[in-house]
């Protein structure tokens, strides 16, 4: 092991290096078409705001634009495959939304599209992030500002842990494995959370109504 330099991560494997965030990717930025030119919406291009960040893969959103849209305002597509980050939303008091899209799509300006070079994956990153979020948040965040937000040139000059390929690879596969078998567990708990409130809900109808009473009597 070695001090990898970063208050927030301490030691790390000696074989691994430190790399500031800007030479592991290229940044592409968001924005929003004319809300007053009703042929930038409603077509087939998914276009992700904050309110989309609720998953770890975005497949689609609740809005979209066009092709003329892109064409014509600040808004680019993005390859699947990026990183996507909120950096600019009320979320970010207490959390780091980022996810992985799974389909071509545009951003609209409180978001970052953070695209690898070379040989580092989004998938990585959007590990690092979630699983130092606390960290994160305090080191890209700029000291008094008044709206919650992320400064870009903060991200893209912090300094992150960087693995060989092979093993950034199976740190990936493991945290998806684990991921998805606790996505699982938390999905069984609300179902049963969710039964339980029925029940309840069933049981609480029964008693103002009476039928409590006699059915228990009969």
């Amino acid at each position: 092991m070695k001090d990898s330099g970063i208050t927030w991560l301490g030691q790390i494997p000696a074989h691994w290096n430190v790399v500031r965030l800007k030479y592991l990717f290229r940044v592409v930025g968001g924005g929003t078409p004319s809300k007053d030119k009703p042929e930038y919406w409603n077509g087939d291009i998914p276009w992700v705001s904050p309110k989309d960040m609720k998953q770890e893969r975005v497949v689609d959103t609740e809005d979209h634009i066009t092709e003329e849209a892109v064409l014509e305002s600040t808004s680019t597509l993005i390859q699947p495959g990026a990183a996507l980050v909120v950096c600019r939303s009320g979320i970010l008091k207490h959390s780091i939304p980022v996810a992985i899209n799974e389909v071509e799509l545009a951003l609209n300006q409180d978001m970052r599209a953070f695209i690898a070079r070379g040989s580092m994956t989004a998938n990585y990153l959007k590990w690092l992030i979630w699983a130092n979020q606390d960290a994160l948040l305090a080191e890209w965040s700029k000291s008094g500002a008044t709206v919650e937000s992320l400064e870009l040139d903060l991200m893209l000059n912090s300094t992150l842990p960087v693995p060989p390929v092979s093993e950034a690879l199976a740190i990936t596969n493991w945290t998806e494995h684990i991921t998805v078998g606790t996505n699982e567990v938390k999905r069984s708990i609300q179902e049963g959370i969710t039964t339980l409130q029925a029940r309840r809900s069933a049981l609480i109808d029964e008693a103002v109504t009476g039928q409590l009473k006699y059915a228990r009597e009969s």
